[in-house]
């Protein structure tokens, strides 16, 4: 199968420096045009500052990744495809993303919130009053309900917050 795609899930320490590099590279590029950029400062604060990978791989090569956090459940928080394989990349991109709704919970903005919108996203939309109890700091609410302000790397972002969420009350 010529577009053939495998997501393999990498959470062991030695699983990720398996992959570092060209992990690092797809995150890279497609963080470069987003405001504020790649959260993460190294390759080494990716591996030890979270607890999965969601690799997806085409001949091989990665094409594709999500990274996740251990927040209130499993938390996005970043995701990227390599444009060079943009069709097979985000086809398979777009399976990973459906199935996290579920599973996980994710705070977006820029492409990546337009993109998750149009794979169903904004069925697990939470209202933004209840963001600051979610990620323990405060927010600016945004009047639709939906997007509130929050500051991320020195930038001023306008987010929404989606997917689910375990909070224990």
């Amino acid at each position: 199968m010529k577009n053939h795609t495998q997501t393999i899930r990498v959470s062991k320490v030695e699983e990720k420096e398996l992959y570092i590099n060209s992990v690092w590279e797809v995150l890279s590029k497609a963080y470069e045009g987003v405001k504020g950029g790649l959260f993460f400062s190294s390759k080494k604060e990716l591996i030890t500052s979270t607890v999965l990978w969601q690799v997806i791989l085409h001949k091989n090569k990665v094409v594709g990744v999500t990274i996740y956090k251990a927040k209130h459940g499993l938390k996005l928080v970043a995701l990227a495809i390599d444009n060079k394989m943009k069709e097979i990349a985000k086809s398979a991109l777009s399976k990973v993303i459906r199935a996290d709704f579920k599973k996980c919970w994710m705070e977006l903005s820029e492409a990546a919130e337009r993109f998750v919108m149009k794979l169903g996203g904004d069925k697990y939309i939470l209202p933004n009053h209840l963001v600051s109890a979610v990620i323990n700091k405060e927010v600016g609410l945004v009047s639709d309900g939906i997007h509130y302000v929050r500051n991320i790397m020195g930038e001023e972002k306008e987010k929404v917050l989606l997917g689910t969420v375990k909070i224990a009350f």
